[in-house]
């Protein structure tokens, strides 16, 4: 793949999920020239099991600003920001997601034409992940490609937490080697999601990231690696 020639748009249910789930990717697509657009479906204050107790929407809008810049990300947009949605993004439905996916958002899909899309895994224990996957996954449905945009490539992205789940664990067949600069540039950004840090053994901490990809990379051959479920890929 010509990773200067892509144009990728993360669907994030909540910010640090594109960078657990495809940090490396958005590194190496930015580092070869390519364009990377993220939709934050929903961002709010979030109460937590730190010493702290909460997270405000405030700081992750600033943790944001500060992430996009650094992974350079082209735009981004946030479909329904506020209490009233975050974390009840099953209650709000799959049309409207998909609505903001499709056309609504400055980052939809008819508005960035992307050549890849990336989402949460459907096996999620997390509600949002899940409606949210359920909703990419239809807005890539098969189209002919004169009545709307055709995503060549429809990936979705594992995160450690995703290991815990009801159903049976995500169908891998697809395999990202990253190397050393870009696995870094994956922990630098996790970092500057500083509200949302949990130490190891915690499943959404830097150790667990890392370890994931270490163990993905090893099945791949390499190093470090991110692993997704392809659901088209077209050449």
């Amino acid at each position: 793949m010509d990773f200067k020639k892509q144009k990728l748009l993360v669907i994030a249910p909540h910010p640090d999920d594109e960078v657990i789930g495809c940090g490396g990717l958005i590194a190496k697509i930015k580092d070869a020239g390519g364009q990377v657009y993220v939709l934050f479906l929903t961002v709010g204050d979030s109460r937590d099991f730190t010493s702290k107790g909460l997270s405000t929407t405030k700081e992750r809008k600033q943790e944001i600003e500060e992430v996009a810049k650094f992974l350079k990300f082209d735009n981004y947009d946030f479909a329904f920001p506020g209490n009233e949605y975050h974390l009840k993004l099953d209650i709000l439905g799959q049309k409207a997601l998909m609505d903001s996916i499709e056309r609504e958002s400055k980052v939809s899909i008819e508005k960035v034409k992307p050549t890849i899309i990336a989402f949460t895994s459907p096996l999620s224990y997390n509600q949002d992940h899940r409606i949210a996957a359920m909703a990419a996954h239809a807005s890539t449905r098969p189209a002919p490609y004169r009545t709307k945009h055709f995503v060549k490539n429809v990936l979705s992205y594992e995160e450690a937490a995703d290991q815990w789940t009801l159903e049976n664990n995500m169908k891998i067949n697809l395999f990202l080697p990253l190397n050393q600069t870009e696995i870094d540039a994956k922990v630098k950004s996790l970092k500057l999601y500083k509200s949302q840090l949990r130490p190891a053994p915690n499943l959404r901490s830097v150790q667990a990231m890392v370890t994931l990809a270490k163990l993905r990379g090893h099945q791949s051959g390499t190093n470090f690696a991110e692993a997704f479920v392809s659901y088209r890929n077209l050449i």
